[in-house]
């Protein structure tokens, strides 16, 4: 498939190895009681759930309930050119072209998708492509678990990045904002997903995906129902000129130790974690004086993580919450990814397995009314 190519390059292979909602729906459970889209009938580890884990209750992941964790092939110095089988999930791919890009995609959707699943629009890192963020980030078992269509495109090149990240890249913001906005009305239009054009969409990315899924957000908030950004470095800049034109539900996850998307404001580079999820709040008509907390343990397997901290607001005039996940001595990574250096501290930095950003991550935006 054209642009899934091999690279091997200096900072590639360090990126490589990094890879370390209004009514979302597309849930299994049943509707005895629910928050958001959350099925309160359920354990924390079955559906994550801040009010339980406030709460006491196990929320600790569950890892490979759905589909194997394994990895297609990827080496540190190359990208996966395929997603891996799982079964009960249907894979294609499509090619969409805004102006001068084209992006490559690849879907994995459940074979028989609820009628008002979402479409997950999923960003990878800078240098790696979209079958390699569906393997490693865990996408086939989302696509199972939670009956949602993922779709995962693969940033045009030269240089393969979403975003503004330790590698810049050649198009403009409104170029790549232009291609995630052809690609979600050739999804909704019947696409490689055949979904229909009613279904919500959910965008979410990772250190230069997280960055263009806050701009796409920023830019067409009335196309979205919820954002998830993990890993995400918004610069002053990015943060000053977001406006969006309505609430939208959003989940930050940040490491406190990321020097990459770093955590606390900095001139010019960081507008830190807190201010963006006060502004994502108050965008949604939050009262931030009712933010709840919630603290999670690091996981057995965890170095360098001293502990979890959800942060997360719903008493907001909107009905839609916003949500920080704050992973105490987190690195530059995605909570709960594996891949071919499938260690508990990478080249960015400790990575977390005491949170899935995958399957808890969207049950966090479900509740807050994805």
């Amino acid at each position: 498939m054209a642009g899934f190519r091999l690279r091997v390059v200096s900072c590639a292979a360090l990126l490589a190895a990094f890879g370390a909602l209004s009514a979302c729906g597309g849930g299994n459970g049943s509707t005895a009681g629910t928050v958001g889209s959350v099925d309160t009938s359920k354990s924390c580890k079955q559906q994550f759930n801040p009010d339980k884990a406030a709460a006491g209750d196990d929320c600790s992941p569950t890892y490979g309930q759905y589909c194997q964790n394994t990895d297609a092939g990827g080496s540190v110095l190359t990208n996966d050119q395929s997603v891996n089988a799982c079964d009960g999930v249907t894979l294609s791919t499509g090619s969409v072209t805004a102006g001068n890009l084209t992006s490559d995609y690849v879907v994995a959707a459940p074979s028989n998708p609820p009628a008002d699943s979402p479409i997950y629009i999923a960003l990878h890192w800078a240098e790696a492509n979209g079958p390699t963020l569906v393997n490693r980030m865990r996408l086939a078992e989302l696509a199972k678990g939670r009956g949602v269509t993922v779709v995962a495109p693969t940033a045009p090149g030269p240089i393969q990045t979403w975003g503004n990240s330790v590698v810049v890249p050649t198009s403009t913001v409104a170029d790549r904002v232009a291609v995630i906005d052809a690609l979600i009305t050739q999804i909704q239009n019947g696409g490689s997903a055949k979904a229909a054009s009613n279904r919500p969409v959910v965008i979410a990315g990772v250190s230069g995906g997280g960055v263009l899924a806050y701009e796409y957000a920023c830019a067409h908030a009335d196309r979205i129902a919820g954002e998830l950004l993990v890993a995400a470095e918004i610069t002053p800049s990015d943060f000053s000129s977001c406006n969006p034109s309505r609430p939208i539900a959003s989940v930050q996850v940040m490491g406190t130790n990321d020097l990459v998307a770093l955590y606390n404001a900095t001139p010019v580079l960081s507008a830190g974690a807190e201010p963006v999820f006060e502004s994502l709040a108050a965008n949604n008509g939050c009262d931030l004086s009712k933010a709840k907390t919630a603290t999670l343990p690091p996981a057995s397997s965890d170095v360098g993580i001293s502990g979890i901290e959800v942060k997360w607001i719903n008493a907001c005039s909107s009905g839609l919450g916003s949500a920080l996940v704050t992973i105490q001595g987190g690195g530059h990574n995605w909570p709960g990814s594996v891949g071919p250096l499938n260690s508990p501290v990478t080249l960015f930095g400790p990575r977390s397995m005491g949170f899935d950003a995958t399957l808890q991550g969207y049950d966090l935006l479900r509740y807050l009314g994805g």
